[in-house]
């Protein structure tokens, strides 16, 4: 007897089983008739061939063997109106939109390749708890306006992961508006108008170990109260304007991320943006490294390496934490570190310079990381002869120059006092790697100039350096004279 019923028992649990899993069915034609016949939960596996558009309405399983799902540009070619459903290893192209999410939860579309669409090539509206995993939306939204490869609209708590979204016609990955706690992770957008695209009213997200790379504007860009939300580790290179920009998004952290070689901005934080934290990033070879309009963020354990412009700061911001956290190490700093503690005034290295980095007259970096300084023009030698002069006289001045990518323009000026127009001006001549010109006192006041060498390399970034000192006499005084 308890063998029987325990027999019995195992029967009817794995009958339970069976039912909540649902039934098995092969599909080879009519999709939307085999989706409508059948029940929650039951699998269909889509054989190989050419489907038109369908709509999901109750929670099925359909994983595509080959198949594709096409529909004409004004119609959907997936349309999901039901929680718990997932799409998987399907071909879906040239529909108004390709895979559309709409009010559900706790759906799966993954492994799908989604491409030709007018407008999203995967859309979540009004669709929370979701995973869109392992996708390919690319090439959508290429006519008109251009659109999405992947877009989210009063969506939360989804998880992008690891989708590409790239050549779209303007976003890889768009929230917009109101798009809360979604965590976008291990994607790679390229070549679209923005990798990454945020846009009204979204808090809470996560951006992490993305690829945004070559796309025609931002990397990331997040406007109008995007507030609070986490860039973390992504890699951020070759975009046309910018790796990241803000525009009215405050409280954002920015951390860990290789922002390098985009065009006029590694980070761009424009009017509006206050109270970012912005840290641990490697920010590289852009022509300004990271622009501020907008005061109250703080930036600090940056790599800032090469820019043409490092830090340009038209507001009011902190450029590093309390000693010993420090600030951001900076490749043209020529400070020593001979000295350590808050004020600098204790006998002993602690890997910050002794002097401040100033990025302007207000802002300044008060400990400067040590450590892969950089000197992309590097003078060696340097002369000027004689040191004194009648005016009329002209001054060989000759310097010995080396630069990493090349110089387009060597001039030497000479400046009185605290003037900020020069009062005399030489162009030097380059004979390999040593410069010379002569520069006339024709035009000169009796007085002593401070002689500048500036040099400007081939990418626009400018090195200034002080040659000497020149005392200009009239012509009727003589050096020496009572």
């Amino acid at each position: 007897m308890r063998t029987s019923a325990f027999y019995i028992t195992m029967v009817l649990l794995f009958l339970s089983q069976s039912l909540a899993q649902g039934a098995i069915v092969q599909v080879s034609s009519n999709l939307q008739s085999a989706i409508d016949a059948a029940s929650p939960g039951d699998t269909l596996l889509v054989a190989p061939g050419v489907y038109g558009g369908i709509t999901v309405s109750k929670s099925l399983n359909l994983e595509g063997q080959g198949a594709v799902i096409a529909a004409g540009d004004r119609d959907a070619c997936v349309r999901v109106l039901a929680d718990g459903v997932k799409i998987s290893g399907f071909v879906v192209r040239n529909g108004f939109y390709g895979i559309s999410l709409d009010g559900v939860e706790n759906c799966e579309v993954s492994n799908n390749t989604v491409i030709h669409c007018v407008q999203p090539g995967i859309m979540l509206k009004f669709s929370n708890n979701n995973t869109i995993k392992n996708n390919n939306a690319s090439f959508n939204g290429l006519g008109g306006e251009g659109w999405y490869g992947i877009y989210l609209t009063n969506s939360n708590n989804n998880l992008i992961q690891e989708n590409v979204a790239s050549d779209n016609g303007e976003y890889g990955i768009n929230l917009f508006p109101s798009c809360n706690n979604n965590v976008l992770v291990g994607n790679v957008a390229q070549r679209n108008d923005y990798g990454i695209y945020m846009f009204t009213d979204c808090e809470g997200n996560v951006i992490k170990s993305n690829v945004l790379s070559n796309n025609r504007y931002a990397g990331i860009d997040m406007r109008l109260n995007c507030h609070d939300n986490s860039v973390l580790n992504n890699t951020i290179k070759n975009n046309v304007v910018a790796g990241i920009s803000l525009m009215e998004s405050g409280k954002n952290t920015i951390k860990g991320n290789a922002i390098t070689g985009n065009g006029r901005y590694g980070v761009q934080v424009q009017s509006g943006s206050e109270g970012n934290t912005i840290i641990n990033n490697t920010i590289s070879l852009s022509q300004t490294g990271i622009f501020l309009d907008a005061s109250g963020n703080t930036i600090y354990k940056n790599a800032i390496v090469e820019n043409v412009v490092q830090a340009d700061d038209r507001r009011e911001n902190t450029w590093n934490a309390e000693y010993p956290k420090g600030g951001n190490l900076w490749s043209d700093y020529l400070g020593e570190d001979l000295m350590s503690g808050p004020d600098q005034d204790v006998a002993g290295m602690d890997h910050f310079g002794d002097q401040p980095y100033r990025i302007n007259e207000e802002a300044v970096d008060k400990y400067p990381i040590m450590g892969k300084q950089v000197k992309q023009i590097e003078v060696s030698e340097k002369s000027l002869s004689p040191t004194q002069a009648r005016v009329g006289d002209n001054i060989a001045v000759k310097a010995k120059l080396k630069s990493k990518y090349g110089l387009s323009q060597v001039t030497v000026r000479a400046f009185s006092g605290g003037e900020e127009a020069a009062a005399g001006y030489a162009r030097m001549v380059p004979s390999g790697n040593v410069y010379q010109g002569s520069l006339s006192t024709a035009l000169m006041d009796p007085g002593r100039y401070n002689i500048m060498l500036i040099a400007r390399d081939l990418r626009g970034f400018e090195l200034k350096d002080k040659l000497g000192e020149v005392e200009v006499t009239s012509r009727g005084g003589g050096f020496g004279s009572n």
